[in-house]
Order: C-alpha cells, then structure tokens, then sequence
C-alpha cells in the first residue's frame, strides 16, 4: 500500500500487526500522560537509524508484549531506496524524501517537521 504525504510517497510494509492502541494509550495514562506515542519519524539513515529501530521495538516488546506497538515510520531518499538500506527494510513504514545533501532531508527540519504532521 503506498500513499503521499507532502507530495512525497509513502509506503507501508505489508504483514505489520500492532497492537491495539488502547493498550499504549491505557500505559500512557497509568504513568500519568496524556499523550501516548504511537508513532515515531525516524529522521536519521544508516546505523544510527537501525540502532534506534531495534531499541524501540525491544523495549515494546519488553513493555507490551509485541514489537509492533510503537509505528515506526522511516525517512528515504532515492539513494535509500536504490540501495534497498537497512533502516528502510526494517521499518513499519517509510516516507520517500527528497535525495542529495543532508541539508535536502535528514537536516531538513522544515520537512521533518511537516512530514511529521502527516504520519
């Protein structure tokens, strides 16, 4: 399933079961918040990007009982994509993001943002 956000795809790894949101939503409020996390932009490629992907999901599957709790949703650049990296293969999801210099996507913080708004 694809779709576009900001005018950039987005594509969404088929087979990924979360769980329920009531259950992020019922631990959020048992420590005191009000808003739950559902999902994360992962704003970062490389090792960094995969390092965090697998932090999440141990302490989801620790916490509730699944990795698939938290959405993780990846950013991509053509290079991304052409390499088939990582952090994109790992990722629940990812938004396909403009190539070149960081300056264009991972150090973008005006698209980061608005591609943020959208997930």
């Amino acid at each position: 399933m694809a779709g576009y956000i900001n005018g950039y795809q987005s594509a969404v790894v088929p087979g990924r079961n979360h769980v329920s949101v009531s259950e992020v939503d019922e631990f959020c409020k048992a420590l005191g918040g009000t808003r739950p996390i559902h999902s994360i932009l992962i704003a970062n490629n490389g090792m960094a990007a995969v390092k965090f992907i697998r932090s999440v999901r141990t302490w989801a599957y620790e916490t509730f009982g699944s990795e698939k709790a938290i959405l993780l949703v990846g950013m991509a650049t053509p290079e991304d994509m052409r390499i088939n990296a990582e952090h994109i293969r790992i990722a629940d999801q990812f938004v396909e993001v403009p190539g070149g210099t960081n300056n264009n996507n991972y150090a973008n913080v005006q698209l980061i943002v608005e591609v943020n708004e959208n997930i």
